[in-house]
């Protein structure tokens, strides 16, 4: 079954805010589609994963139709982040330096962070994951 995904390219030649694109595959309409932020992009690629999970559960034949994102371009600065269709969401992760799929052990939050650091995107402060809670410890008598 195809995953939507999250991709950021950086173009180290433009100035910013354009030296970062977000674009989401949405495997629906078998195309990247261009998103104004990063923000906008996690949010899209929810919605599509959700969209193919109901496919998934109403057994809907359009799913063998679903394709995934194709092959990187060959010298592109990116990272990309890809979202499972299943009830427990699982991600996965490949960027410019690791262009094959590989599974991200951890939360999305997590995995955006790891995508955006490995082309330089700073992310927004909400969009960060926050540090573990720290466990009370016993006293000693």
């Amino acid at each position: 079954m195809s995953q939507p995904s999250l991709r950021i390219t950086h173009f180290e030649a433009q100035t910013p805010p354009a030296d970062y694109v977000f674009d989401v595959w949405n495997p629906l309409e078998d195309e990247y589609e261009r998103v104004p932020t990063f923000e906008d992009g996690m949010e899209r690629v929810q919605r599509i994963a959700q969209a193919v999970r109901e496919m998934w559960v109403s057994k809907d034949d359009r799913l063998a139709t679903l394709n995934s994102p194709p092959a990187p371009v060959p010298g592109e600065e990116f990272a990309e982040l890809r979202v499972t269709a299943q009830a427990q969401r699982s991600y996965d992760i490949r960027s410019f330096d690791s262009p094959e799929w590989s599974h991200f052990r951890g939360y999305i939050s997590q995995a955006a962070e790891r995508i955006s650091g490995e082309v330089g995107f700073v992310l927004a402060p909400s969009l960060k994951p926050a540090p573990p809670a720290q466990r009370a410890q016993a006293k000693s008598a």
